[in-house]
């Protein structure tokens, strides 16, 4: 049975990038939002609905018919869960990536002195325009903006970026934050400036300022390893989702 939670925090480990995202979503806006809410089945896993968006974490135990019959019932787009839980519970996958991982000590520091923190929202969602793809979708700008200024607002989100000539050259942006974890959800670059060490000054200064234990980065399969190698990223584990209606 899939239970709505209203008075208690999702059981998922903070240090995890799953248990990750769904406690910052949980911190940030609370369990009382319409266009957000938590359920956990019996036996553990958790189902996080963002808009129409979610985010699955099996527990000990999942009852997958009645876990698909439930994701029917919510209006979803897309669903994002590891891998293992999507060939476990029978998910169909459209995409699938590497989750790595930074850790403090690991950290190899760009070389701008003029990365700055939280740069603005709309400079921001300019560069990702810029950087759009299929595999590196963009939301709509209202939505963007509100989303990240309030989880900045409430400490559950930190953006660094690097400007160049009175433009945002790079960008890294942290969405997710708890205690022991953080996950960088968007880094972007001018494209004719790559390769010049915008995106790692970027990426760098946010992972300094964050300082957590564990902070992760989901790639695209065949993507960008060598820049997050470079550093420090090591591998994690993998994810995938899923493109809604389900079947």
């Amino acid at each position: 049975m899939l239970k709505l939670l209203t008075d208690k925090m999702p059981d998922v480990p903070s240090n995890t990038p799953f248990g990750c995202k769904i406690l910052s979503a949980a911190s940030a806006y609370g369990l009382s939002q319409p266009f957000e809410q938590f359920w956990m089945q019996e036996g553990g896993t958790v189902v996080a609905r963002i808009d129409d968006e979610a985010v699955l974490l099996e527990g000990q135990e999942t009852d997958t018919d009645e876990l698909f019959a439930f994701l029917r019932t919510l209006d979803l787009k897309q669903l994002c869960c590891p891998l293992k839980t999507a060939e476990h519970v029978g998910l169909p996958i459209s995409s699938c990536g590497d989750i790595m991982v930074l850790h403090p000590e690991n950290i190899v520091h760009g070389v701008y002195a003029d990365t700055v923190m939280n740069p603005s929202p709309r400079d921001i969602y300019t560069l990702l325009e810029q950087v759009k793809s299929e595999s590196f979708p963009v939301p709509e700008f209202e939505a963007f903006y509100m989303d990240l200024s309030f989880r900045t607002r409430h400490g559950t989100a930190l953006s660094a970026g690097v400007y160049q000539g009175g433009r945002l050259a790079s960008c890294a942006v942290c969405t997710a934050i708890t205690d022991d974890a953080a996950v960088i959800a968007a880094v972007a670059c001018v494209p004719g400036l790559r390769r010049h060490g915008y995106g790692h000054a970027a990426v760098s200064t946010l992972a300094e300022k964050l300082n957590r234990h564990n902070m992760f980065i989901f790639r695209m399969q065949g993507e960008n390893e060598a820049f997050y190698n470079a550093i420090g990223f090591e591998p994690y584990d993998y994810w995938a989702s899923s493109l809604f209606p389900i079947k």
